[in-house]
C-alpha cells in the first residue's frame, strides 16, 4: 500500500431541501468507520457555508420546546468538534464532498420579476 495513502470520508447520502438557510442534509462514513446521518448544510445570506452536526430541539421537563429570545426553538448537538479549526475543516471537506459528486450547493432559483 503507498505510504501517502489515507482513508477519506464518504459521503453516503445527500438531500437537497432548500427551506430557508437550510440546502440539504448530508450522512456520512468517517475512516473509523463511524456513519452519522441527519447532517445539516447551510448557506448565510452573506454566502458563508457550513456543515452543522445532527442536532435536535431542547425540551422542558413536559416536552415543550424551549425558545430563544427571537421565539425560535433552541437546538442541541449530542457531538462537537474539539475545536473551531476542526469544526471549519469538516464543513469544508464535506462541502467540496458533496459538490464533488452533486454540483453546487447553493444553487438559487431565479427570482421572479414582480407583476
Amino acid at each position: 500500500m503507498d505510504g501517502d495513502y489515507r482513508p477519506r470520508m464518504q459521503l453516503l447520502e445527500w438531500t437537497r431541501i432548500g427551506k430557508g438557510m437550510l440546502v440539504g442534509r448530508a450522512k456520512i462514513r468517517l475512516p473509523n468507520q463511524l456513519e452519522i446521518a441527519d447532517i445539516g448544510i447551510f448557506v448565510g445570506r452573506d454566502g458563508a457555508r457550513w456543515a452543522q452536526l445532527p442536532s435536535e430541539i431542547v425540551r422542558d421537563q413536559a416536552g415543550q420546546p424551549l425558545k430563544d429570545d427571537r421565539g425560535k426553538p433552541r437546538y442541541r448537538s449530542p457531538l462537537k468538534w474539539a475545536t473551531r479549526q476542526l469544526q471549519e475543516q469538516f464543513s469544508y471537506a464535506l462541502i467540496d464532498l458533496i459538490e464533488a459528486e452533486h454540483g453546487p450547493i447553493d444553487v438559487r432559483a431565479p427570482e421572479r420579476p414582480l407583476l
